[in-house]
C-alpha cells in the first residue's frame, strides 16, 4: 500500500528573522544575547506548515515514494492548514487522527545569520496507533509526552510487515534516553541523529563521529547517519564507515535541514543504493532546504538530486577505513566553521 508512512507531530511554524542579537561563546556553547526587557525589531517573519514527520512525508512524496502519515492535528485553522498541505503534496491523510479537544502545535523560529533557535509548543495528545498498511519503510520521529503509548503496537507492525524503520528521535523521545527506546532501536534499520543528540545518549567519545556511532549501534540500530552541521555528515553501517562534506551553496535558514537530509538518506535506501550514495543524496537534499524559508520549501524531487550529483561529479563520500585517513578527514572537518 506505501513505500513509506511517517509517524509524528506536525506543527505551524512562525520563522522570525532578527538582526539585533549578539552570539557568545559561553564554556564552549554558542549562545544567542539579547537585552531582556527591550522590544526587537523583527526584520522578517513567515509562516509555513513543519514538524519533522509532515517534512519527512512531503520529503518523501516529492522524491516519488508513496507516502503515508500518522498524526494527530487539532480541529482549528492550523490544523486545516496542515490537512491542505499534505493533500497538495500528495501525501495520503488515511492515518491522520483529528483531536477536537486541543489546538495545534506552534514553534516559534528565531534566524540570525543562517542559524536558528527554536521555541517549541507541544499540546497533549493522546497517542493510539491505527492499524496501518503494508509499508516497505516507516518514519518514526519527534512526538510529544506519551508517544512510548504507540510502541508495542508500532513494534508488532513492524514485525508482522517486516517493515524498514528509520528512526530520528525528537526531543521528549532523546531525554526519555536509549533504555525507554529500547524496543524501537532495536528494530531500527537506520538511526539518524546530531552529534549533540548522539552525545546525549552515548557520551562524548571526544566528538569522535565513529566512536560514538559504534556505540549507537551497540543499542540496536543496523545503521546510524550522524550529521554535524556545516561540518559534514557521516555513516556507520556493515558497508563500512563513510564521511560527506555539506553540499556548496548558500545558506539562508536552517530549520529542516536534518529532516532534509535523513528523508533523501532514506529514500535513496528505498531505491537500493547503499549507504555511501545516500550519505550524498543527503547533503544535497539539506543543501537546498537551507536555501529557502522553512523546511520544505526547498525539499528536491529524485531527478533534482540526480542531477545535482551528475554536475557535482567530485561531491563524493570518502570511506574512512584507516586510523590515518579518519585523522585526516577529521583534521579538515574540524577547520570547518560551525
Amino acid at each position: 500500500m506505501f513505500d513509506i508512512i511517517s509517524i509524528g507531530d506536525a506543527t505551524i511554524d512562525t520563522f522570525l528573522f532578527v538582526k539585533d542579537i549578539e552570539i557568545k561563546n559561553i564554556n564552549g556553547k554558542e549562545k544567542a544575547v539579547l537585552n531582556w526587557g527591550d522590544k526587537l525589531p523583527v526584520d522578517e517573519m513567515y509562516k509555513t506548515v513543519a514538524g519533522n514527520a509532515a517534512n519527512n512525508a512531503v520529503g518523501s512524496s516529492r522524491l516519488g515514494m508513496k507516502a503515508g502519515f500518522y498524526t494527530v492535528l487539532a480541529h482549528d485553522v492550523g490544523g486545516r492548514e496542515i490537512l491542505h498541505k499534505m493533500k497538495k503534496e500528495g501525501v495520503s491523510e488515511r492515518y491522520i487522527i483529528i483531536d477536537d479537544k486541543h489546538s495545534t502545535n506552534a514553534s516559534f523560529v528565531i534566524s540570525h545569520e543562517g542559524e536558528r533557535t527554536i521555541l517549541v509548543f507541544h499540546q497533549h495528545r493522546e497517542y493510539k496507533l491505527p492499524s496501518l498498511a503494508h509499508s516497505q519503510w516507516a518514519y518514526l520521529t519527534s512526538m510529544g509526552e506519551g508517544f512510548e503509548k504507540i510502541y508495542p503496537d508500532l513494534c508488532k507492525y513492524i514485525d508482522r510487515y517486516e517493515v524498514k524503520l528509520g528512526f530520528n528521535p525528537g526531543t521528549f523521545m532523546l531525554r526519555a534516553g536509549p533504555k525507554a527506546n529500547a524496543s524501537i532501536l532495536k528494530r531500527t534499520d537506520v538511526l539518524s541523529l546530531n552529534m549533540e543528540e548522539a552525545q546525549s545518549w552515548v557520551g562524548e567519545c571526544g566528538r569522535d563521529p565513529e566512536e560514538l556511532s559504534k556505540k549507537l549501534i551497540k543499542l540496536g540500530p543496523k545503521a546510524v547517519a550522524l550529521t554535524d552541521g556545516r561540518k559534514g555528515a557521516y555513516s556507520y553501517s556493515h558497508e563500512g564507515f563513510y564521511y560527506s562534506p555539506v553540499y556548496p551553496g548558500p545558506r539562508l535558514e536552517a530549520t529542516g535541514a536534518g529532516d532534509g537530509f535523513t528523508t533523501a538518506y532514506i529514500s535513496a535506501l528505498f531505491y537500493g543504493l547503499p549507504h555511501s550514495q545516500a550519505l550524498l543524496w543527503g547533503p544535497v537534499n539539506a543543501g537546498s532546504v537551507v536555501q529557502k524559508v522553512g523546511p520544505q520549501a526547498g525539499l528536491l524531487t529524485k531527478k533534482e538530486i540526480e542531477d545535482k550529483l551528475k554536475k557535482m561529479k567530485n561531491f563524493k563520500a570518502v570511506i574512512i577505513d584507516s586510523e590515518k585517513v579518519k585523522k585526516q578527514v577529521l583534521a579538515i572537518v574540524e577547520r570547518k566553521d560551525d
